[in-house]
């Protein structure tokens, strides 16, 4: 299998929370799905992780899952500073006018080829890309929460 699975930054929350959702990744790791995330999700994740009381604990078990999964991490190349620069630019979508960090994250996705994005943020899951970016080759990715995955995704492949 040579799908891949972009994590945002609500993903880490939940599966640090709650194993159940842990055990979806697990499991998708384990059916040969490759799981990737960004350097800008991982450091929204460790700016509110550290905000919190028992900080440790999650930037511990944050560590441990992207060792478990053996996650990718993608860096800034041209086509996520492109595709950020547009989204920016081209509002088609007023959903995501005042939320760069969450259009960076997208752009990380679709500038990597994923195949799914997985988020639990309701305005990337409806936003609409701009119709250029298809005619450039670009598609948004199958965006989703978790355990919409397990159950439309994941459960239909095992």
């Amino acid at each position: 299998m040579n799908s891949f699975i972009f994590l945002d930054t609500p993903v880490f929350f939940h599966c640090i929370e709650h194993d159940r959702f842990g055990t979806i990744l697990e499991h998708a790791n384990n059916a040969g799905y490759k799981i990737h995330t960004s350097i800008s999700v991982l450091g929204e994740a460790f700016t509110q992780m550290h905000e919190k009381p028992d900080a440790i604990r999650y930037i511990t078990h944050l560590n441990q899952l992207l060792e478990d999964w053996r996650v990718a991490v993608h860096f800034p190349n041209d086509q996520v500073r492109i595709l950020c620069y547009h989204m920016g630019e081209v509002e088609i979508d007023t959903r995501m006018i005042r939320e760069p960090t969450d259009r960076t994250h997208l752009a990380y996705a679709m500038a990597y080829d994923s195949d799914y994005f997985l988020t639990s943020d309701k305005n990337l899951i409806k936003y609409r890309i701009p119709r250029s970016f298809v005619e450039l080759g670009f598609f948004k990715p199958v965006t989703m929460p978790l355990d919409t995955f397990r159950d439309t995704v994941l459960n239909k492949t095992s």
